[in-house]
């Protein structure tokens, strides 16, 4: 979480000059946009945690632009087949892109030459410091320093649930190399499916976040290995992080809205305002608190800095990343 919040703070550096930016865009917000309907591409499937957030931060943001959003969920690819969706839309306001910094691990992983910035970026407005270590109840090692042993002692044994070229492959990859360990990386699809085949026993790790599976981490179906971050989370501060544990392992997730190339800076400054306004909404803050995610504004200019330092931090496992899944 340390490099987390360094991440964002350098983000933050440089940006005064966007009071001048704030200063208008409530005079481009009196004008026309949005006239209609607002949809919003989601590039995984249902029931995962980008999905939920995308449509409670959307029931808000609907009331501060006076218009409807329509989530429209396209998966595959590892979310570039939303992202090209988007990209290929018309740059008027009506289509934008709801996902989280997965977005940029198709482009670490050589599947495509588009990233984030291909994109109009708009703003980020919830960073999420909630990813955990999940096994099941019957796996032969319930605590982190149990995992890495047995690993260790049984390479290529432990079934670790990813979606090729996605973001948990990214941290599965970070495990074997932060850990010394040899995981049988096993694609079972986004969030909800990974659940899914944990509950069933027919995989044995996942990483997830702690807001989706904390019912079965209540009822002890889940056991949680820890925190992947540096310091604990105050919004559960029993759990430990993986970082107490010997393994320095920092994985946040941001989300924000993106809109096609060449969308106009005045729809874009429109849409982003309407973002902070969501993000300092106190019934949105207890709801989101809910989810365990952190209501976060950064306007385009930060968010795009952001991004840019995540992906330097992703970029430290590129070269095992490349070499593929086991």
């Amino acid at each position: 979480m340390k490099q987390a919040r360094k991440r964002m703070n350098t983000a933050l550096k440089g940006a005064a000059w966007l009071s001048m930016m704030a200063l208008a865009l409530p005079l481009y917000a009196a004008g026309a946009y949005p006239e209609k309907t607002v949809q919003v591409i989601v590039p995984v499937g249902a029931g995962g945690d980008t999905d939920l957030n995308a449509r409670l931060f959307g029931k808000y943001l609907e009331a501060e632009l006076g218009q409807s959003l329509v989530v429209v969920n396209v998966s595959g690819g590892g979310g570039t087949i939303g992202m090209k969706r988007v990209k290929e839309a018309a740059p008027d306001g009506y289509t934008a892109l709801f996902f989280h910094g997965e977005a940029m691990i198709p482009k670490l992983a050589g599947l495509t030459s588009d990233g984030i910035d291909a994109l109009a970026m708009v703003g980020i407005g919830i960073v999420d410091d909630t990813t955990v270590l999940a096994t099941h109840k019957g796996a032969p090692y319930q605590t982190l320093a149990e995992l890495v042993d047995y690993a260790r002692a049984h390479p290529y044994e432990v079934d670790f649930g990813i979606l090729t070229g996605g973001y948990p492959h990214l941290i599965g990859v970070a495990l074997e190399q932060l850990a010394g360990i040899k995981l049988n990386m096993v694609d079972v699809g986004g969030n909800a499916a990974k659940t899914v085949a944990l509950k069933g026993q027919k995989i044995d790790l996942i990483n997830t976040q702690y807001g989706l599976t904390k019912d079965y981490f209540d009822n002890g179906d889940f056991v949680n290995l820890g925190l992947m971050a540096e310091q604990r989370n105050p919004l559960f501060g029993e759990v430990a992080t993986t970082a107490e544990q010997g393994l320095p392992a920092a994985f946040n997730k941001f989300f924000f809205y993106a809109m096609p190339p060449g969308t106009p800076a005045e729809i874009v400054g429109t849409f982003s305002a309407a973002m902070k306004k969501v993000v300092e909404n106190p019934a949105y803050q207890q709801e989101a608190a809910r989810l365990f995610v952190t209501p976060t504004y950064l306007d385009p200019v930060q968010a795009g800095e952001y991004a840019d330092a995540q992906y330097r931090y992703f970029a430290q496992f590129q070269e095992l990343f490349l070499a593929g899944s086991h």
